[in-house]
């Protein structure tokens, strides 16, 4: 669809004259503790507004997007029923909101700032498009409990080890009490031409957020209810269960963090004021100190997304091998943790952090396949992709990155699976074909007997039977590859 710059509907003339700010929604997607919301409410009439921009300009984030286009159409409710709904547009933001300003005559467009670089570009060109012009762009600190540029004030260089690094943020703590909802918004009367169902968003052919509905609630409330669930009844012994498999440990917050449909200082004051003990709540503060550190690293290495951190590293001569990524993609590497976790983000846009690290390690490690390649696959198949989160985490995993585990350390997949999922109850969740195993064989079948593998169904055919890499030899390839810089000569098939 084109640009609405042009075809702006006609509002009421007398509303375009009395309004005061513009509040341009992005990663903010909620009325509590929402800052540009709470001062355009004080400043008076306002228009809420949420900028669609055009396909392609960024990497794919299709369950991203599948779960921005169902929060925001309950934020665009709760905007409602208190007085202001949310006008959609598509486009080129640094065009369409000094365009509106404009035709309304505000002096105000209110945002939360961007740490990511698109976000940043963004905002540098609609500063630009308002130089000269009757109207203010006020960007509020990014969504953290901590501002990713103020910790370097301190120091001559940002920090590059997780560890100093939240012991010096945690100096900066308690962050600022959430901001309270509006109770009433004087909004305008605004046609709209068009919604996110307009957008394309919600898939079609194939429909793969099948699953996703049944199992996720995006919006505000759905956030409010996943944290009161974790307080209730996961925080208590998360330092010790948070990476076992056979039951769901993890917060389950992330998506709601990532499209801050609650604010991180909510989260830190609800886990800081509960009554679990206290290493389970500093344990799980440490986790969001991690959130903290990925959005130090983008902000002052922009390129985080596909250069390397450490640079004075060689980095190796990644292989090509489109049939080994794709068996990665599709859970059918053979390798039962490895698939399960592949599985589990096709059809629940999500994967426990143990997981995550395994079948990256798996990736980069066993099939040395480029860490962009896999970065690229999780941007466009989380619903809690967060771009910062996700390119620390890759370079951490390609030992290139901030606090990066050495270049040798290589997850064992067979371990790690019969150590946090001994009875192998998460791989047989989205491995149905591995029910007839027992424990003892679960996470490594081509080590089974021929004859029990044939009883339990899994016939000649199965990469469970022949993995697409042996695990043994693809470490010692990989201890070469890094140790030379240079891919061995022998290829592993």
């Amino acid at each position: 669809m084109e640009t609405i710059v042009s075809v702006f509907p006609e509002a009421p003339t007398k509303t375009e004259a009395h309004i005061s700010s513009i509040v341009w929604f992005r990663n903010n997607l909620r009325l509590l503790d929402n800052p540009p919301l709470r001062e355009a409410a004080e400043r008076g009439p306002l228009l809420p507004v949420f900028v669609g921009e055009h396909p392609g300009k960024q990497p794919p984030e299709g369950a991203r997007q599948w779960w921005q286009a169902r929060s925001l159409k309950r934020l665009d409710h709760s905007l409602s029923r208190r007085g202001a709904p949310l006008l959609f547009l598509r486009g080129d933001p640094a065009t369409l909101l000094p365009d509106l300003a404009t035709r309304l005559k505000a002096d105000k467009i209110l945002a939360m700032e961007a740490i990511d670089p698109d976000g940043r570009r963004t905002q540098s060109r609609l500063q630009g498009a308002l130089s000269g012009k009757p109207v203010e762009l006020h960007l509020f600190p990014a969504g953290y409990l901590i501002s990713p540029a103020d910790l370097p004030a301190e120091r001559r260089s940002p920090w590059k080890v997780f560890t100093p690094f939240w012991q010096r943020a945690q100096s900066h703590l308690p962050p600022p009490l959430p901001l309270p909802a509006p109770d009433r918004l004087d909004g305008i009367p605004f046609p709209r031409t068009e919604t996110p169902d307009d957008w394309g968003w919600e898939p079609e052919n194939p429909d793969w957020a099948t699953e996703m509905r049944g199992f996720w609630d995006p919006g505000e409330e759905g956030a409010w209810r996943r944290l009161h669930a974790f307080l209730e009844k996961r925080l208590e012994n998360y330092r010790v269960r948070r990476d076992f498999l056979e039951e769901d440990t993890s917060s389950l917050l992330s998506p709601h963090l990532a499209n801050g449909e609650i604010s991180i200082r909510s989260v830190w004051w609800a886990i800081k004021e509960s009554t679990a003990p206290d290493k389970d709540r500093e344990k799980f503060l440490s986790e969001l100190g991690w959130r903290e550190f990925s959005a130090h690293l983008m902000w002052h290495h922009p390129d985080l997304a596909s250069e390397r951190l450490h640079k004075e590293r060689p980095e190796i001569r990644w292989r090509e091998d489109p049939f080994s990524l794709l068996a990665w993609q599709k859970g059918r590497t053979g390798i039962p943790l490895v698939d399960a976790g592949m599985r589990q983000l096709r059809r629940l846009g999500f994967l426990p952090n143990r997981v995550r690290m395994v079948a990256a390690s798996f990736l980069v490690k066993n099939l040395l396949i480029d860490w962009r390649k896999g970065r690229e696959w999780f941007a466009d198949n989380l619903v809690d992709h967060d771009p910062a989160n996700n390119a620390a985490s890759w370079q951490w995993i390609s030992g290139y990155g901030a606090d990066a585990a050495p270049w040798f350390r290589i997850f064992n997949p067979v371990l790690q699976g019969e150590k946090f999922d001994p009875e192998g109850r998460y791989v047989k969740t989205y491995l149905p074909e591995l029910h007839g195993l027992s424990p003892r064989y679960i996470h490594c079948p081509w080590t089974a007997p021929a004859a029990l593998l044939d009883s339990a169904g899994i016939g000649e055919q199965s990469p469970y039977r022949n993995p697409i890499v042996d695990l043994g030899l693809s470490r010692k390839r990989a201890l070469q590859a890094w140790g030379s810089g240079t891919l061995p000569q022998e290829s592993l098939s």
